[in-house]
Formats: C-alpha cells, structure tokens, sequence
C-alpha cells in the first residue's frame, strides 16, 4: 500500500554516470521495493526479507492475528500451562 502523502525529503539530486543516488543515513543499509509511474516519478518502499518458509504467515491474516494475541496475552501474563508437549516432538508432519 503506497500512502498518498508524499513530501519533499531532498530538493535536487542528480544520478551518477551509473545512475545511483546517495540518499543520505537514513537509508544506509535498507532494502527498497521500487517503483515508477507514468509521469517517471519513482517511490521508494521500505521492505524487510522474511524466510521463504515463513511467508504463509504473512499471507494468512487470522493466523498472524491469532499468534499477535498470543504474543500479547503472554506479555500481560495471560498464561496457561498445559503441561510438556514433548510426547509430541517425534511426529511426523504432513504437509
């Protein structure tokens, strides 16, 4: 999601023979998705790697909100012991 409000962070700068740009500290060492429009305006977008097997999580709103509760019922102490489930360490896994 692009947000609308863009503002002008530097006035002018001008590409090198290689067409790189130096943006300054606060985007030393980032990653950035980019993007260009028609009019040749070009946006850059923070982004972070995530693993590969770790992307169904981000695709999945209702288990990323219910792992967001559980993170937010384990810092209030909103806990339960349920005792050891290591009897349940050596199942196999189907996909």
């Amino acid at each position: 999601m692009v947000e609308p409000d863009w503002k002008v962070a530097k006035d002018v700068v001008r590409t090198d023979e290689r067409g790189r740009l130096t943006l300054g500290q606060g985007a030393k060492l980032k990653s950035y998705r980019v993007m260009i429009n028609q009019a040749g305006q070009i946006l850059l977008d923070p982004v972070a790697s995530i693993p590969e097997r770790e992307l169904w999580l981000w695709r999945n709103p209702d288990a990323a909100g219910s792992i967001q509760q559980g993170l937010e019922q384990s810092t209030t102490g909103e806990t339960y012991d349920l005792g050891s489930f290591a009897q349940y360490a050596e199942w196999e896994i189907e996909d």
